[in-house]
């Protein structure tokens, strides 16, 4: 196991893209068939690792074993591995540890000792030196961690004061976005008179998606404030330090913006009913909640998902272009594509999925592609009806939800570049070019997320 620092230390002591000979020692021991060497530091690195810098304290993971007959000092794990250790000089005469895998005879084993850790280093190797560096090493960088964390307490305890979160949400500027710490603060806004709303599809990315939101009117000026929820995903469980994050429109400083907002905003649910500040929590923290799928996934995971995403793609382009005449769309010719329609009957929803495609690819635009579906279903008004009805049910909000039922079916283990394209296969054909680059879209959201989550201090 690989602690949070060695990295830090690595490119503080041997530079940025300097990786540790020994590396292997921590990560795949087993592997290793042939002779390790580098330097004294570099292995002092990876002894500091395996024993956390407690080299006079026994472990459950190495121990320093001399066989006293052949004087043989050997690194013994407890995973059944064991190497031979022994310093070297390099061509320039310069100080090598060697680290081998040895087979232990029988002899060995019955003339076996184990000693502490601190006299391989100091007797043994002669790398007392190096090891010292090493570990002050450990040293400033856990300070400087203990520092950050404790600095990024007391940011915590001030931002999760109502007088600090009342003062952000006032200084704040429409198409900012705020961050609110913790549940308690969601019910004291509530109580101070801002509302818990639905907002109808904010993004206009993901059909008829409701977000969470609230909204507030200042008594004395009149302003109002609409603030809608954001995804950010972070491993915080504790209601009290939960980030809750708004995107903020005012209706004093961007009024176009706010009458745009303002008409999404709604204070009960499509039946009617009143929308509860229980009901708030819940939404609220399902845009917080760390998803299970991106647990242990990696930037680079989620990159190559986007980019097999784009073959998938690939694949619906050739289905959308035979599904109207490239020819007659290209050439707006609304006759002629009407008659492909109703001698081939093509579905309704292969259609909307096909115009998507070439209104994406800028070869016809969004008032021609309207004009186009109105003609469609005043030529075939009962079908293409029912089967858009069909369509929108099937497929609305189902961006999200297939970006997470892929990543649950692949373990991070078997994440490769034919198992997402297997996983994805199904989607080629029963969803649309629009909806596939919305999918690729989400991945990248996705992918920013776990990048910006990537080194932030664990409070």
């Amino acid at each position: 196991m690989i602690t949070e620092m060695y990295d830090k230390v690595r490119k503080s002591l041997f530079g940025g893209h300097h990786q540790n000979a020994f590396l292997p020692l921590l990560e795949d021991r087993g592997a290793i068939r042939g002779p390790l060497q580098g330097t004294p530091e570099e292995f002092s690195q990876v002894l500091y690792e395996l024993t956390l810098g407690e080299l006079n304290k026994r472990n459950g993971t190495v121990s320093y074993a001399v066989m006293a007959g052949k004087k043989t000092d050997t690194l013994k794990f407890s995973d059944g591995n064991l190497f031979r250790i022994i310093r070297a000089k390099g061509l320039l005469g310069e100080a090598l540890i060697v680290v081998a895998p040895h087979l232990q005879s029988l002899d060995e084993m019955l003339d076996t000792q184990e000693l502490p850790l601190a006299l391989l280093v100091s007797d043994a190797l002669a790398v007392r030196d190096a090891y010292k560096r090493v570990a002050d090493e450990y040293r400033r960088e856990q300070l400087k961690a203990a520092a950050e964390k404790a600095g990024a307490e007391i940011r915590m305890t001030r931002e999760s004061r109502l007088d600090a979160v009342l003062e952000t949400i006032e200084r704040s500027k429409s198409r900012e976005t705020i961050m609110v710490r913790g549940v308690q603060n969601i019910d004291a806004l509530v109580e101070l008179g801002f509302a818990p709303c639905l907002v109808d599809n904010p993004d206009e990315w993901v059909d008829a998606e409701d977000v969470p939101g609230l909204r507030y009117r200042h008594g004395g000026s009149g302003v109002e404030v609409l603030l809608t929820g954001r995804e950010r995903f972070r491993p915080i469980e504790e209601p009290g330090r939960l980030e809750f994050v708004f995107l903020v429109n005012r209706s004093d400083d961007d009024p176009s913006a706010y009458k745009r907002m303002v008409r999404k905003y709604r204070e009960t649910r499509k039946n009617g009913t009143p929308y509860s500040l229980k009901e708030l929590h819940v939404d609220l923290l399902a845009l917080v909640k760390y998803p299970e799928e991106l647990k242990g996934r990696t930037e680079e995971d989620l990159g190559l998902m986007a980019d097999e995403v784009e073959h998938v793609i690939d694949l619906r382009q050739e289905l959308d272009k035979g599904i109207l005449p490239y020819e007659a769309v290209f050439r707006r010719d609304t006759l002629t594509i009407l008659d492909h329609i109703m001698k081939n009957r093509t579905p309704a929803g292969e259609i909307r999925k096909a115009l998507d495609y070439f209104e994406y690819t800028g070869m016809i635009d969004q008032q021609y592609k309207e004009e186009l579906n109105r003609q469609i279903e005043a030529a075939a008004p009962t079908r293409a009806g029912l089967e858009q009805g069909i369509d929108e049910l099937l497929y609305d909000k189902r961006v999200k939800e297939i970006v997470a039922e892929v990543l649950q079916k692949i373990p991070k283990e078997r994440l490769t570049a034919r198992s997402i394209t297997l996983a994805l296969t199904p989607y080629v054909v029963t969803l649309g070019f629009g909806r596939l680059v919305k999918i690729r879209e989400r991945i990248l959201q996705l992918k920013t997320m776990v990048r910006d989550q990537q080194g932030v201090p664990d409070l």
